[in-house]
């Protein structure tokens, strides 16, 4: 009996043990890859000869950011409409600094001498610091900024392209800009650069905009001296198609052109990718294929791009995100943000499947932030 019941409380204190005992909780690990945003800057913007967009006074004037995860605003960085802003100004330019800033480049063209590049924080209506107001360098309409691998900034400018160092240092060709009055076959492009950015070799590709001067050039990473820096020129596929906005294609070595103008005849509004061939000293352009073309909505296509302002590829998931107006009105009512897929694979396969949407609806909607999109980039 006694052997019985040492047996009994051995078992009742074992069943006791594990009714107490908590059961563990699995390991969650925790991703070190910061989230991935989309950064707008709602400025003043070009979309293309006839048609009519916002101005310094009328756009709206934000840089904020747009959570890619989900497509809803995540916060704004800075509201160039209120102090410590000066009147006229407008955000037409963004460049990723680091994890905890980026350059603004801000147009103005009412208030003298306040055309500048800021230094924002990415926190909600952040720090913001001055860069440059170097006068000589931004002394025209400015259109944009390309961020270069040592930190320096090619400043787009409507007649040149400026190059400032990372220590706010102008660099210049003899007394001019950085690049300025190419010439053929490069030329004429001092009447409206609109976009410009860099290959993998570090050349500059721009895209300029004026009745029969629509071109996208190439030129010699160290600048325009002689005509033998023009390293390339295409022209656009007619003469009211006006380059607005391009991306690249790093990894397929392909430039994505959105061109734009005020009907939806063929080839005005449409998109073209055009293969590149790069070496240390030459870049070749190749013949271009469309990819998108606005007469072409919605027989083929089930989204509109018309009026498009700017673009920028996600090379992560071969995501295209496009700023285009909402309706084919050539005085623009507002823009919205699509999200495309892009497939490479099928350029001269299928070109009409190259882009393509799933989404019912657009990535980010149009409203009071919308007018106009004069920038994106893909940061942390």
């Amino acid at each position: 009996m006694k052997t019985q019941n040492l047996l009994l409380c051995g078992a009742l204190a074992f069943a006791l043990l594990l009714g107490c005992s908590k059961e563990e909780e699995p390991i969650v690990e925790s991703s070190s890859t910061p989230p991935k945003y989309l950064y707008v800057s709602s400025g003043s913007c070009y979309s293309g000869s006839g048609n009519t967009a916002f101005t310094n006074a009328t756009s709206s004037n934000l840089v904020y950011r747009v959570d890619l995860s989900t497509g809803q605003r995540n916060m704004i960085l800075a509201d160039y409409n209120a102090s410590p802003s000066q009147p006229g100004d407008s955000p037409v330019g963004l460049v990723n600094i680091d994890s905890n800033q980026i350059y603004v480049v801000v147009e103005n063209t009412t208030t003298a001498g306040a055309r500048r590049i800021e230094k924002v924080s990415k926190s909600a209506f952040g720090t913001r610091s001055l860069f440059s107001n170097t006068t000589a360098a931004l002394s025209a309409q400015l259109r944009g900024v390309e961020g270069l691998s040592n930190g320096d900034l090619l400043i787009t400018k409507s007649t040149a392209i400026e190059k400032i160092t990372s220590s706010n240092v102008r660099i210049v060709k003899g007394t001019s800009p950085f690049v300025n009055a190419p010439a053929a076959p490069c030329a004429t492009s001092t009447t409206l650069i609109s976009k410009t950015l860099t290959l993998n070799n570090g050349h500059i590709v721009y895209l300029h905009a004026a009745t029969s001067q629509n071109r996208i050039g190439v030129i010699n990473a160290s600048g325009y001296s002689t005509a033998g820096d023009c390293l390339a020129s295409k022209a656009a596929p007619i003469a009211t198609a006006f380059p607005v906005a391009m991306t690249y294609d790093r990894i397929n070595s392909n430039l994505i052109v959105a061109y734009s103008g005020n009907s939806t005849a063929v080839d005005v509004n449409s998109i073209y990718v055009y293969p590149v061939t790069e070496t240390a000293s030459s870049v070749t352009i190749g013949t271009g294929a469309k990819i998108y073309d606005s007469n072409l909505y919605p027989s083929t296509y089930n989204f509109l791009l018309y009026g498009v302002s700017d673009m920028v590829l996600d090379s992560t998931d071969n995501s295209l995100y496009v700023a285009t107006a909402v309706n084919t009105s050539t005085t623009i009512l507002n823009f919205a943000i699509e999200k495309l897929r892009y497939h490479p694979n099928s350029i001269g396969v299928d070109n009409t499947s190259v882009l393509t949407k799933s989404a019912s609806t657009s990535f980010y909607n149009f409203g009071a932030d919308t007018k106009c999109i004069s920038d994106m980039m893909i940061a942390d």
